[in-house]
């Protein structure tokens, strides 16, 4: 891995040599596979661009053919601030077939006078380790550079100065330096699980995302691939579309567009690409799409501001539902350990967890999504991954999971909210307690203050760590660690570098 990630940074460097006129997004790797990948990028022209692969037998070339990005459109319902903006760009795809399993490739990217190179590696097969990371909710937007920092609860036990109530920097920033540590740990993917931009209808939120990603603040994308789930703010409009069902097409459309994901096979079209599933070396890793359930405005309805018809519905006897039984029956035959992820956490002590009926019901609420636990415990899930509560927590529930072999055995699925990608930094609800709750940051990582430095501790900007690995006896393991990127001042209160550091609630799952 450390090659790998030598490698990307050289040819990274190369490739910022070159003039950035024809590329409105840099080229980024999507959909891994054990014999291929994926490789876009955006421009502001029709021509078609050529991808380069170095293999063993010689040089690879692929050419584009682009296509009008339509949904990638500004100012559908409202006139989007920041104008004038430019004409919609021009989507390449091209699908890199025919390689092998677990191996690092250099690829170069030419359009027009511009060349920008990297490496990208294929899946491995089942018996080898892997790592991936997890976070959720940037919800990027430009006013994350001009805005002031996020509010910064004070936790208990925390001994914060008097006056302190933003955090240290603002979210471009925060998300900008949680990117880099996360490439410097040279992930094989990177789960994204919702709220990727602050206004799904927005374009310039998803221009803000690609410039952290792929673009003028970072380029992690070229060589590592991002596995999405879908959020509640990628099926908001914006002003004059809301979350009708016009809007969150519309919205969605643009999601979708950006990124290749495996076929799910469901009857409307539309839905292809909201949730998936994808075989990664020895896991299982199922996206879900928690946007909406059925009856609407119900305790089964994740977003009570949803239309009905603007997303599939999650809920037993929905076609979502029968496919994600099949795929976990599958993958209960086919891998050693089996995770979920969706938007909506069903196990949280945020705003989005106080529950149905409560006066502080917020509307858009996760509990709905425990629907599914009984089949999660009965085909042996062994992590989900959330977000929206926008907190870094930890939640352990026990069941009863059904073997292969029909046997029936107590079974514990770990349940992550990550949402400390890049924008708000919320402390519980005064409102709701989660019973399940193993972990909370706000609540069990006090900030230390001395002489007006933070020293340790605190809700800071971050990640999931989670590497996939046998011991020396061929025993396997998932290894999930709750990464924070903190900011080191000196006595003056000044930030003057970063760290990676770790809370303490590293958990590990055997086989």
């Amino acid at each position: 891995m450390r090659i790998h990630l030598l490698l990307s940074g050289l040819f990274a460097l190369a490739g910022s040599l070159a003039s950035a006129d024809e590329f409105r997004v840099l080229p980024y790797v999507q959909n891994p596979a054990t014999d291929a990948i994926t490789v876009r990028w955006l421009t502001s022209s029709n021509t078609p661009g050529t991808v380069t692969v170095e293999t063993p037998q010689g040089a690879r070339v692929f050419e584009s053919q682009p296509v009008e990005a339509t949904a990638l459109s500004y100012s559908r319902f409202a006139e989007e601030p920041g104008g004038p903006h430019p004409a919609v760009p021009f989507l390449h795809s091209i699908r890199i077939t025919e390689l092998t399993a677990g191996t690092p490739y250099q690829y170069m990217v030419t359009q027009g006078a511009e060349t920008h190179s990297s490496t990208f590696s294929t899946a491995p097969n089942s018996d080898q380790p892997i790592r991936f990371l997890v976070y959720s909710d940037p919800e990027t937007e430009p006013e994350s550079s001009t805005s002031p920092p996020v509010d910064w609860p004070v936790g208990p036990g925390s001994n914060r100065p008097d006056g302190i109530t933003k955090y240290l920097v603002d979210q471009t920033i925060g998300y900008r330096e949680n990117l880099k540590v996360m490439q410097s740990r040279a992930p094989n993917f990177i789960s994204l699980v919702g709220d990727l931009v602050e206004t799904g209808g927005e374009q310039r939120d998803w221009d803000e995302l690609w410039k952290h990603n792929a673009g003028d603040y970072g380029w992690i994308t070229g060589s590592v691939p991002i596995l999405p789930a879908i959020g509640n703010h990628e099926n908001y409009a914006g002003p004059g579309g809301g979350y009708t069902v016009e809007g969150a097409l519309y919205s969605t459309a643009k999601y979708l567009t950006y990124f290749d994901v495996p076929d799910n096979g469901a009857s409307d079209p539309r839905v292809h690409g909201r949730y998936y599933r994808i075989d990664y070396g020895p896991i299982t890793l199922i996206a879900l799409d928690s946007s909406d359930g059925l009856p609407h405005k119900s305790e089964h309805d994740t977003n009570h501001n949803l239309e009905p018809g603007a997303a599939p519905d999650f809920n037993p006897g929905s076609e979502q539902y029968a496919w994600l039984e099949k795929q976990l029956a599958e993958a209960q035959q086919r891998s050693r350990f089996t995770f979920v992820q969706y938007h909506h956490t069903a196990y949280g002590s945020g705003p989005h967890s106080v529950p149905f009926g409560n006066p502080s019901f917020s509307g858009q609420f996760g509990i709905p999504m425990r629907v599914l636990q009984p089949l999660f415990m009965q085909y042996g899930v062994d992590i989900v991954f959330s977000g929206h509560d926008e907190l870094m927590e930890r939640s352990l529930v026990t069941g009863v999971e059904m073997r292969t072999d029909g046997a029936e055995c107590e079974h514990q699925i770990q349940y992550y909210d990550s949402g400390v990608g890049g924008d708000g930094l919320r402390g519980s609800s005064a409102n709701f307690d989660n019973p399940a709750r193993q972990f909370l940051v706000h609540d069990d990582a006090p900030e230390v203050w001395e002489a007006g430095r933070l020293v340790s501790g605190g809700k800071h900007y971050g990640h999931l760590e989670v590497n996939v690995r046998p011991d020396e006896s061929g025993k396997w393991s998932v290894t999930i660690e709750p990464v924070h990127v903190f900011p080191v001042t000196d006595a003056s209160g000044a930030i003057t570098g970063w760290e990676r550091r770790i809370y303490n609630d590293v958990v590990t799952i055997t086989e």
